[in-house]
C-alpha cells in the first residue's frame, strides 16, 4: 500500500531562530550605535568609520589596546558605551554560544520525536550507495523509513535529502530501539560488513520476528548465515549483476524490457484483499474492466503454498495477496479502491 509521508525538515525551532536573530541584531545595533557615535564625537580628531568601529569593538570585548587620544566628550560616550554595551554585549554572545551548544541536542529529540509517531515503516541500517538507491524508491512510493549509519557526514546528507536519518551503530539493541524496530514492518541491511548485516539480521529477527528483513551479503557464505539468522531475503550485488550481464547476453530482449519497465512508467505492485474491503467477492474480469491499463499477474491465498496466475472469473477473498503490473498512477487508484470499506461503498 502506498503511505503519505511527512517531508521531514531538520533546522532551528521557531523560538531558538527568533533569540538568535535577537541577539544578533542586538549585537548589532551596539557595534552600529558605537560606531557612529565615536566617529560623529571625533570626527574632528580625523577618527575615520574604520577606526570608530575598531575601537568600539576593543571597547565592548574589553579588549583596550590603550589610549587611543580621546576627547572630552568621547570619553563620556565611551563611559556609556562601557556600562551599557559590554553587558549586552557579553549577554548577546553568550546565548549565541547556548544556542550552538544545544542545537545538537534540540535536533536530536525532534527527529526521536518524529520517530516515536511513525508505526509501519522501514528501517535502512547503513547509507552507502545500496541505501541511497533503497531509500529513493521507498520516498518516491511514499513508503515512511528510518535511515540509520555511523558516520555523521552521511546522515548529514540523509537529512539533505529530507529522508528521517540519525547517528548510530546499527548492530546495538538500543540504536534499534530509538529507530522503533519493535513498530516497523521491515528493515534492510545494506551496509558494506557482511558480518555486520549478519548481526543486524540477527538482532532485527529476535526484537521483531515478524518484521521483513533484507540483507545485503558479499558472499555465498555470507547469505547462508544471514538466511540462518532469520533474513527474509537475502541480495547478493555481485550475483545480481552477474544475472543481469547474462540475461543481456543470452536474452537481450527481455532485459530491455525488464530495464524499460524499471526505469518506466510501468511498475509491478502488490495489495492484500483486507475484511471489509470493497473487493471481497469480486472477480479478475470486474475489476479489470475498472482498470483496463493493469494487468493481473498473481493471486497467493493465504492457504496455498505459491501463487497462481488468476482467470478472469476467479473471486477474491479475504486474505488474498494480489500481484498486478500497469502505470503508477493506476495502480495507486486500485490501491485506494481496495481499502475501501464495503459499508463506505454503499453510503
Amino acid at each position: 500500500m502506498l503511505h503519505t509521508r511527512r517531508s521531514i525538515r531538520l533546522g532551528l525551532a521557531g523560538e531558538e531562530l527568533r533569540a538568535a536573530l535577537r541577539c544578533i541584531a542586538i549585537l548589532l545595533l551596539i557595534v552600529f550605535f558605537g560606531t557612529v557615535g565615536f566617529w560623529y564625537i571625533e570626527y574632528d580628531n580625523d577618527w575615520d568609520l574604520w577606526k570608530s568601529l575598531f575601537f568600539t569593538l576593543i571597547t565592548i570585548t574589553t579588549v583596550g589596546y590603550g589610549d587611543q587620544g580621546l576627547s572630552p566628550a568621547g570619553e563620556r560616550f565611551a563611559a556609556v558605551l562601557l556600562l551599557f554595551g559590554i553587558g549586552t554585549a557579553t549577554y548577546s554572545i553568550t546565548s549565541l554560544v547556548q544556542i550552538a551548544v544545544t542545537y545538537q541536542s534540540t535536533r536530536k529529540k525532534k527527529m526521536q520525536n518524529q520517530i516515536d509517531h511513525l508505526t509501519d515503516h522501514l528501517i535502512i541500517c547503513g547509507f552507502g550507495r545500496i541505501g541511497r538507491t533503497v531509500a529513493e524508491q521507498l520516498n518516491v512510493a511514499g513508503t515512511p523509513f528510518v535511515v540509520i549509519d555511523c558516520d555523521s557526514a552521511i546522515v548529514d546528507r540523509a537529512l539533505e535529502c529530507g529522508y528521517c536519518a540519525f547517528q548510530g551503530n546499527s548492530t546495538d539493541d538500543e540504536v534499534l530501539h530509538h529507530a522503533g524496530i519493535e513498530r516497523a514492518k521491515g528493515i534492510i541491511c545494506a551496509t558494506s560488513s557482511d558480518a555486520e548485516n549478519v548481526f543486524v539480521t540477527l538482532c532485527a529477527h529476535e526484537l521483531n520476528p515478524h518484521a521483513f528483513i533484507a540483507s545485503r551479503a558479499g558472499s555465498d557464505g555470507a547469505a547462508r548465515r544471514m538466511e540462518r539468522a532469520g533474513a527474509s531475503l537475502v541480495v547478493s550485488p555481485y550475483t545480481t549483476a552477474g544475472h543481469n550481464i547474462a540475461d543481456a547476453i543470452l536474452r537481450p530482449k527481455f532485459a530491455q524490457f525488464l530495464h524499460s519497465n524499471r526505469s518506466g512508467d510501468i511498475e509491478l505492485g502488490e495489495f492484500k484483499i483486507d475484511e471489509d474491503s470493497t473487493m471481497v467477492g469480486e472477480t479478475v474480469r470486474t475489476i479489470g474492466d475498472r482498470f483496463p491499463t493493469i494487468a493481473f499477474v498473481a493471486v497467493r491465498n493465504e492457504d496455498a503454498l505459491s501463487p497462481t496466475r488468476p482467470s478472469g472469473n476467479q473471486a477474491f477473498v479475504l486474505g488474498d495477496a494480489v500481484t498486478v503490473a500497469g502505470p503508477r498512477s493506476d495502480l495507486e487508484a486500485l490501491y485506494l479502491e481496495a481499502e475501501q470499506l464495503a459499508e463506505c461503498a454503499t453510503c
